[in-house]
């Protein structure tokens, strides 16, 4: 389970966070490297294939403002096929947190 950091983030906010990043993990710990970010669109290289993989970053924070269970099963209708890397990326940005990290940060 999964609580949203800023759950109001307008999506020029969230490209603001995730354009100086150069890498990131999955939730099972697979890196990944990014290679560039046109308009929207974030590409990047799954380390242990050397896959270069595309995702849209309107769908990641679309899928971050609707949605309240964050399993990857349920990123399919925002991003086709890239459902765990978009759930590394919001845990990248830090935007959400488990429910032990939310504990820790309000004190609770």
């Amino acid at each position: 389970m999964y609580t949203k950091t800023k759950p109001e983030i307008t999506f020029l906010e969230f490209l603001q966070l995730a354009r100086p990043i150069v890498s990131f993990s999955s939730k099972t710990g697979k890196p990944y490297r990014i290679t560039k970010l046109e308009g929207t669109i974030l590409f990047f290289i799954r380390e242990s294939t050397e896959k270069e993989w595309s995702m849209d970053l309107e769908g990641v924070h679309q899928a971050y403002l609707e949605l309240e269970d964050f399993k990857t099963v349920n990123f399919k209708p925002f991003v086709p096929i890239t459902h765990s890397p978009a759930l590394g990326l919001l845990l990248h940005l830090k935007l959400l947190v488990g429910n032990l990290d939310s504990s820790i940060m309000t004190g609770a």
